[in-house]
Parts: structure tokens; sequence; C-alpha cells
């Protein structure tokens, strides 16, 4: 995505998620609150079995297409060639029958019910509950410094994608966890008027155990950060809330 339009997040992002049918009662649909990720099939609960699909987003249709991957030993995670397959299934989001169809699937592929549920785009099924203490709303967007990724890949011996961590946006051109310096100030784009607030630093969970691009490639991260890094524990990245909404590009600048 070269360039978008951030209102108080990510276009459509956390909007859909998929809940254990034993806990959808807890999901209220008028009044919605944070619930913890334990709740839902993700990468937290799951990432084995999440690592052995492809998922695509249409922004403009609400369109996913989900491909089983094609993996081998020399070459790895093929995107070129999963994507090249027939889908398991291309389904419109903003549909009953497209969301039950996604429900029907991942019940049968973790072998127990959940349903794929949205409450609005005014909702985001939240990794974090940074937002609500600093704002009262879900809805955050997540930072990470790729200095920090490459220090970390150097420490350990083994090369790792900013990607592994779930950002919404990577930044550049600052030194390693100089975005922990970010938390309590501003964030100003320099080419509009999109801002936020940092609010909290991000705590690691196992979801990133597996590489999303690779998912052959399991390491426990939130230990290894804590037994290389102890003076930042378990933490890398950033989330943001949005203080007033604009347009970013790839190559903006982001200054605080």
């Amino acid at each position: 995505m070269e360039t978008v339009i951030i209102d108080k997040s990510f276009p459509f992002d956390r909007q859909y998620a998929l809940i254990k049918s034993n806990k959808r009662s807890l999901l209220k649909d008028k009044e919605p609150e944070w619930l913890h990720k334990e709740n839902f099939l993700c990468a937290f609960t799951a990432n084995d079995l999440l690592a052995n699909f492809d998922a695509q987003f249409k922004d403009d249709e609400a369109e996913l297409t989900l491909w089983k991957r094609i993996y081998d030993d020399k070459h790895g995670f093929m995107l070129s060639d999963t994507r090249a397959a027939e889908p398991l299934f291309s389904v419109k989001l903003d549909t009953v029958s497209g969301r039950a169809k996604v429900s029907e699937f991942f019940s049968n592929a973790c072998g127990e019910g959940v349903e794929l549920v949205t409450v609005g785009k005014d909702f985001q099924f939240g990794n974090t509950r940074s937002g609500v203490k600093a704002r009262g709303n879900t809805r955050t967007c997540h930072i990470v410094n790729a200095a920090t990724v490459r220090q970390v890949s150097e420490k350990l011996g083994v090369q790792l994608d900013p990607l592994r961590f779930r950002p919404n946006i990577i930044v550049d051109g600052l030194e390693p966890w100089a975005e922990f310096d970010a938390v309590g100030k501003h964030l100003v784009s320099s080419e509009g008027d999109l801002m936020f607030d940092v609010v909290s630093r991000t705590v690691r969970c196992d979801g990133i155990s597996v590489d999303p691009l690779d998912p052959k490639t399991i390491l426990d991260l939130p230990l290894l950060l804590n037994q290389h890094f102890p003076e930042h524990g378990p933490y890398l990245g950033v989330y943001a809330v949005v203080d007033q909404p604009g347009i970013l590009s790839t190559g903006d600048t982001l200054m605080w």
C-alpha cells in the first residue's frame, strides 16, 4: 500500500475477527468492548495453523481470498507459486454469506466452532488495550523501527523481516530502539496534516514466534528479546492513536 488515507486507523484493520463460538456471548454487537485475543482464532492462539495460509484482502471490494501456502525446504514460502494456484475461497466479507463461508472453513480447519464477526468500521478488534486506556477507543496503529529489527537479527544471527512484528507502519533512519523515545509524544507527518499520539511500547507475545513469510522458521522471540535485550524486555514497536486524520505515503517523514 503506497498511499493510504488514515482516519482513526488503517482502513479495515482488524475490522473483522474470528471469535470462538463459545466466547461469542462476550461480544456485544451494539456496545462492543475490547476483548483479549485469547477469545479469538488468531496468531496468538493458533499461529502454527494460520501459518499454513496466505490471504489477500481488497479494500475497495471487501474481498478476502485465501490460498494454501506452497513451501519447500530449499526455497521456503513461495508467494508467486501459492497465488498462481486455485484459491481455497474468495468471498466478500461485507455479505452474510461471505462471512458464513469463512466461519465454516476455519471451524473445520481448527476443529472448533469459530464465527467471523464485525461490528462496523468504528470498532477495531484490538491487539492491545493501549487505545482504550489513551482514548477510550480500541483503534490504534502499530509502528515498527526497521533498525531495531536489524539489531535483533544481528544479535540472534537470524534474518528477521519487520513484517513478522505485524506493523501498520515501518519506519527507518532512526537508531535502534529510538522509537521508544516517542512514547508520550506527537508524531507528525512532514507531508500533510496527519498526526499521531504515541501511547505505549508494544509487548510481544507468541504470535511473533512464527514468521508469516517463512512459517517453518519458529523462534521464541519474546524469550529471546528478554535474554538478549533485558534493558527493553519483551517489547518491540510502539502503538499510536490518530490525533489528526490525514494521508500517509511510502517515503514520508514522521517527526516528533
